[in-house]
């Protein structure tokens, strides 16, 4: 029988918080879904874990070899042998609610579900001032709303393809999705996840491909964060550069950074050159043009300013003699765009403040089974 729900996670020397992640799942004692785990580790503890454990809703590859990053997160989606699919960290897990939404989108045939909440757990060691563990979430919600994902698509696109995670746009990466949708895109593209980033490459090609996408007011997992993660690394500032120096690329072969987005390492341009690539395999070339790139380079900015400021300048000026302006044209572009989003941060600060429901903290939470059980019995 297929199962209904495939819990998907990547992994590579981070046994374990993955060890822990498989086990906050099986917790559950659902029989209806399938753990779907490409290992890249060095170790072979998690293998030895799955091997004690003989059970048959888990789906497992090991491979010690030389794997890029995208590349584990492909032969992870291609274990999943669920109608419908999650993707997780290592770090991460699942809550109640993705189980429960996974069978209501079954019955009403829907595409995919994604939620406007988040909840987030700091393992112990991650926030120096929170040693013992840090968990934080929202009471409540729950409410269903069906949602036109290219319009949404649009709206992203044209904030330079930034913080897509504000967005209602359907993603694996903590979102709901119809396998089948996933393999309509390996079909046109030769892959589920391409771009550097998988997490926005499928945001992007998914928002193309869904029919029936809703959110949903209520977190479906929990967004771990250990020492070693890149949310981590990004806090610190470890996480710009030169293109060259970034990680996604090891192991990864011969890849052609797109030429309209600017040529330096940073969340920001990973996730605008993710993006332009989802768009460019799926040959939405319309969709493309609306790309705002001012905005793009306004956030990236703002963001890596104080960690790459000569890297900044330099390709500001690139882009500006791309573009065949003076200083003075394209200071005026930049400007306005630095505007729109110093308003649009105002804007979303006041509405939190206004309209967020109560948030629960939770310190010197130990792991995070501990943390699904704060959430689901309040």
């Amino acid at each position: 029988m297929k199962p209904l729900l495939s819990i998907v996670i990547a992994t590579k020397n981070r046994e374990m918080y993955c060890i822990a992640a498989i086990n906050s799942i099986l917790e559950y004692g659902y029989g209806n879904l399938n753990i779907a785990i490409s290992d890249n580790s060095a170790s072979t503890k998690v293998l030895q874990y799955v091997e004690e454990l003989k059970d048959p809703r888990i789906t497992y590859r090991y491979d010690s070899g030389n794997v890029s990053s995208i590349e584990n997160f492909n032969r992870a989606m291609n274990l999943a042998t669920g109608t419908y699919v999650i993707l997780i960290g290592d770090d991460d897990t699942i809550l109640p609610k993705c189980i429960k939404l996974a069978e209501w989108a079954f019955k009403n045939n829907v595409d995919s579900v994604c939620s406007t909440d988040s909840a987030i757990y700091y393992w112990p060691g991650a926030l120096k001032q929170f040693p013992g563990g840090y968990l934080a979430y929202k009471e409540g919600g729950g409410d269903l709303k069906k949602i036109d994902s290219r319009a949404y698509l649009r709206k992203l696109l044209n904030n330079g393809l930034q913080h897509y995670l504000l967005y209602p746009l359907p993603k694996t990466y903590h979102g709901l999705v119809k396998k089948s949708v996933l393999d309509a895109i390996k079909h046109r593209t030769g892959h589920y996840y391409g771009g550097l980033s998988p997490d926005i490459y499928s945001c992007v090609a998914l928002s193309c491909m869904v029919k029936d996408h809703y959110v949903v007011s209520e977190a479906l997992s929990i967004a771990g964060v250990c020492r070693t993660s890149t949310t981590a690394d990004n806090i610190v500032g470890t996480h710009s550069g030169e293109i060259a120096d970034a990680p996604h690329l090891k192991f990864r072969g011969p890849y052609v950074w797109d030429s309209r987005v600017p040529a330096f390492y940073s969340v920001n341009t990973i996730w605008a050159e993710s993006g332009v690539k989802a768009l460019e395999e799926l040959q939405e070339y319309s969709l493309l043009k609306e790309l705002n790139l001012y905005r793009l380079l306004v956030i990236a900015d703002i963001n890596n300013k104080k960690f790459i400021p000569k890297i900044l300048t330099r390709e500001k000026d690139i882009f500006r003699k791309q573009q065949k302006l003076s200083n003075i044209k394209f200071q005026l572009r930049y400007s306005k765009n630095f505007m729109q989003v110093l308003a649009r941060k105002i804007f979303r600060v006041i509405e939190k403040k206004l309209f967020s429901r109560k948030s629960v903290v939770l310190t010197n939470i130990r792991d995070i089974n501990l943390a699904v059980k704060k959430i689901t019995n309040g």
